[in-house]
């Protein structure tokens, strides 16, 4: 069941829209809407079949650097509860840094230490060199490592739900994609705005937009309600594949202009 937390992310794994009677169509910026991202602390509950099974909290910082850049400092930290946790003690944090340049992400590093039983089980780093457009990834408990080429607009597996924030608030086209930097090959993450809806969380109900997207993995599906007052939040991720069970992460506790950083 941990296996599912790098999926939303979906983590995982975050964002948003609108619709019209016949066409789906991006909204036009208003003097209201919050136009890029502010700090936050988001946590969420993943059940499956009913059962609670992991806690997963996300949270964003924002600072700026001696060049007037405004970095990020974006963390995901999943942990077992419940029954799970009896059977498998798992830890997993993730954490991404980099610059915010107006729409976009470009993230300059990402870090993924999985802890299972209290002993380290994966502990992978990623450096973005975007003077030679190429990652060198680091498998530190398997002491190795590569590099790879790296288009422009690439993000990693966490920066992207940033990303996805910032491309609804923007320019939300019905379809869309990301060019992902994940499990040392680059991966497109598509997305496609359905409808907008209004999802009920235990936190309050939500006007959201209903997202769709899919990976490489052509059976899986993932489904985000993500919500405009929230900056493009998603509130709610169903991962959906076959002959597996059924994953629902909801949100149960938010803090805007806070980070646990």
């Amino acid at each position: 069941m941990i296996k599912s937390v790098n999926q939303f992310f979906v983590i995982s794994i975050i964002s948003i829209l609108l619709i019209s009677s016949y066409a789906i169509a991006a909204p036009k910026p208003e003097s209201s809407m919050v136009q890029t991202l502010k700090p936050f602390v988001a946590t969420y509950l993943v059940t499956a079949m009913g059962l609670e099974g992991i806690n997963v909290t996300n949270s964003l910082s924002l600072s700026t650097n001696k060049l007037g850049q405004q970095e990020y400092h974006f963390k995901s930290y999943s942990m077992t509860v419940g029954l799970l946790a009896f059977k498998k003690d798992e830890t997993r944090d993730e954490q991404s840094k980099g610059l915010l340049l107006d729409t976009q992400i470009q993230p300059n590093s990402y870090n993924y230490i999985q802890n299972r039983n209290n002993k380290i089980k994966k502990n992978v780093e990623i450096d973005f060199d975007w003077n030679n457009k190429q990652v060198i990834n680091r498998h530190i408990h398997k002491n190795s490592h590569w590099t790879m080429h790296i288009p422009d607009k690439t993000v990693d597996k966490l920066s992207y739900q940033l990303a996805l924030m910032l491309k609804l608030a923007h320019k939300a086209d019905k379809k869309f994609s990301f060019k992902v930097a994940d499990g040392g090959k680059i991966k497109e993450y598509l997305f496609e705005i359905l409808t907008e809806e209004r999802v009920f969380t235990s936190i309050g109900s939500f006007k959201a937009l209903k997202i769709k997207h899919q990976r490489y993995h052509k059976d899986k599906t993932i489904t985000l309600w993500c919500v405009p007052e929230l900056n493009y939040l998603p509130v709610k991720i169903i991962q959906e594949e076959t002959d597996k069970p059924t994953f629902i992460s909801t949100l149960i506790s938010y803090q805007e202009g806070l980070s646990e950083h």
